[in-house]
């Protein structure tokens, strides 16, 4: 079947954001991601979809371009790593849960190395693997857990950088403030920056904003 959503208006694509913001589990999410990965990226830059070129800024601010390999955790259809593959970075790694977003992302051709993996879970990644580790858009309602920075910590080198996006409201209330504090506390990272709360996504749901951190692994 052909697909028809290049037809449908904001309203209609709201849908497909609120599918994904309610997924009740990794499995619902994958299979919301997998229908919509063909559209996704036209449906979300035509939003307004800020975090791309606020989350490159910060990476060119801290990563020089002979960086070692990074990670892009959650690449989606690979919006980010093709902004960082223009500025410069060659070395890239992506992951995400949804196979057929890393299908988009793969004809990118700008990421090394693209793998199937669920943040929260276990990495399929040695200690110290990554220069840097990124992630854009996954700490969000429905998405992917606190606890997935254990392990955005464990597998980047000492001194590397983390620098991720958080939904501002799940930041407040699901744990990711208290998580990142505590982190802090127990000298596994330190914080570098954190911008102000902003619109994520102006021209589809105003009510959503996003803080960006970047933090130094120790």
């Amino acid at each position: 079947m052909k697909h028809q959503k290049n037809t449908m208006n904001s309203s209609d694509r709201s849908q497909w954001l609120d599918k994904v913001y309610s997924a009740r589990n990794n499995t619902e999410l994958a299979e919301g991601y997998d229908a919509w990965a063909q559209d996704y990226e036209q449906d979300i830059l035509s939003f307004g979809y800020k975090i791309p070129a606020i989350m490159s800024g910060l990476i060119g601010r801290y990563l020089p371009s002979g960086t070692g390999r990074i990670l892009d955790a959650g690449a989606g259809t690979g919006i980010l790593g093709e902004n960082l593959s223009m500025m410069g970075y060659e070395d890239l790694v992506g992951i995400d849960l949804s196979a057929g977003m890393l299908e988009v992302a793969r004809k990118k051709g700008v990421y090394r190395n693209l793998q199937q993996m669920t943040l929260g879970q276990k990495l399929n990644f040695a200690d110290n693997a990554f220069a840097a580790t990124v992630s854009m858009g996954v700490f969000t309602e429905g998405h992917a857990p606190a606890e997935s920075f254990d392990e955005l910590i464990r597998i980047t080198e000492p001194r590397g950088y983390i620098i991720f996006s958080v939904r501002a409201d799940v930041y407040l209330n699901q744990g990711f403030k208290k998580k990142q504090d505590s982190l802090k506390k127990e000298g596994k990272w330190r914080l570098v920056e954190q911008t102000e709360p902003f619109q994520a996504l102006p021209l589809g749901n105003s009510k959503i904003y996003n803080l960006i951190f970047a933090y130094r692994a120790s």
